[in-house]
């Protein structure tokens, strides 16, 4: 990892939120400040102090959807704005020096503390769902076929539960040129 170079927890952090961004309008209010309007709820956002008014840029050191918005629109690099803990001289900086080894789990010391054990958790009511929820940037699942064909009268656009084999199947028929009169279907059997 170069000194400059993002970690791949920042570059996927950013990328999710650069695609939640889209959603989102700023209007520059002078001095440097932002309103950000996502969802029908307005952000104030502020370059020079890596602020935002919904607190996660604050929180994490990786710019907001909100800020964001901002930087895509006044055409600033977002990169330059992550804290230097998601870069590369931070991660030599970490790891350059001596580590001291740890000892086994095995061998740390007892304190007679109760074991924690994770929350019982009850199922949730009602058939769990067939397919995952996809996430923003993910495409959509693409359908089998292009086209239907029924199985009864074997005819395209249509299946076989609205096919109408009588009246419409006819009409259907005759408004895509393929039908023939009874008359003409009587002179082929009497042939």
């Amino acid at each position: 990892m170069e000194s400059g170079q993002l970690s791949d927890y920042a570059t996927k952090v950013l990328e999710t939120r650069s695609g939640e961004s889209r959603f989102c309008h700023a209007t520059p209010c002078g001095g440097g400040e932002f309103e950000v309007t996502d969802e029908h709820v307005n952000f104030p956002t502020n370059l020079a102090r890596l602020s935002c008014g919904c607190g996660k840029w604050q929180g994490c050191g990786i710019p907001c959807k909100h800020a964001l918005r901002v930087m895509y629109n006044q055409r600033i690099d977002p990169i330059e704005y992550v804290s230097d803990y998601y870069k590369g001289a931070a991660y030599k900086a970490t790891y350059g020096h001596h580590i001291h080894p740890m000892a086994d789990s095995s061998q740390w010391p007892d304190y007679n503390l109760p074991h924690i054990h994770p929350p019982n958790r009850k199922r949730g009511a009602g058939r769990p769902p067939k397919q995952r929820k996809r996430g923003v940037n993910e495409a959509k699942k693409a359908k089998r076929h292009n086209s239907v064909k029924c199985s009864k009268c074997k005819h395209l656009d249509h299946n076989a539960r609205t096919c109408g084999r009588g009246d419409k199947g006819q009409k259907r028929a005759a408004a895509t040129g393929t039908s023939t009169s009874k008359a003409q279907k009587r002179a082929r059997k009497a042939t």
